[in-house]
């Protein structure tokens, strides 16, 4: 009766030894369930925050694009605005370009007429120069007051006595006067200036330089350019 009492305990000793070993494998289990379902649903929170975060981003691409949308529509508006300010403005601009350009023209001319008035003055103070020194030089010579005064008659006429009568080489005064005088602004008195200074012929004019023209009493830069291209065409 002990031994058969000894064997049943034994049986419900090795029963509750594996019944615990069971319980104990259960509450492990249940424990790793319950670390994945906290770790899930911290998996859940952050995707959820995340979303959260990325929706306010989209809010604030739209707004964006609303405002985008906005400025361009904007500045279509002021492009057509602009557009029709210089289909408006575009006739009045180039009227006011025509007329600058014209006053352009104007002023060039003006300028081109000033500067030959300051060439025929500059001859008239040369000439005026020329006048004194001669009447200086001569005024005392008795001997010869008749000469004198028959010179200084041709003088206030305009015809200024020349350095000599005789002809230079290569031809004569008179011949080479009428020949240079067909240049346009290039008068008489300049012609005689010419010879006087050492051209004698139209050859020699035209191997003249714009400076050698220019040294010449009575003659500028701007007269001396028009004798050098217009003797070309002689």
């Amino acid at each position: 009766m002990g031994l058969e009492n000894e064997e049943k305990f034994a049986q419900i000793e090795s029963s509750l030894s594996l019944e615990q070993q069971r319980l104990e494998k259960l509450w492990d289990a249940y424990e790793q369930q319950e670390k994945d379902l906290n770790a899930a649903l911290d998996r859940i929170n952050f995707l959820e925050a995340d979303i959260e975060t990325k929706q306010t981003m989209i809010a604030s691409l739209q707004e964006l694009l609303v405002e985008r949308d906005n400025k361009l529509r904007d500045m279509e508006i002021e492009r057509q605005r602009q557009g029709k300010v210089e289909a408006e403005y575009e006739p009045r601009i180039n009227v006011m370009e025509d007329t600058m350009n014209d006053q352009t023209e104007k002023y060039d001319r003006l300028l081109s007429i000033t500067q030959e008035m300051e060439d025929e003055l500059d001859l008239a103070r040369k000439s005026l120069h020329a006048r004194d020194s001669w009447f200086n030089l001569n005024v005392s010579s008795l001997e010869s007051i008749s000469e004198v005064i028959k010179e200084w008659r041709s003088i206030q006429a305009g015809k200024f006595p020349a350095a000599g009568k005789a002809s230079g080489p290569g031809g004569g005064k008179a011949e080479f006067i009428e020949s240079v005088s067909k240049i346009k602004g290039l008068g008489t008195i300049k012609a005689e200036n010419l010879y006087d200074s050492g051209f004698h012929t139209v050859d020699d004019l035209k191997a003249a330089s714009l400076d050698d023209v220019s040294s010449v009493i009575g003659f500028t830069k701007l007269s001396a350019s028009k004798v050098v291209t217009g003797v070309k065409d002689l």
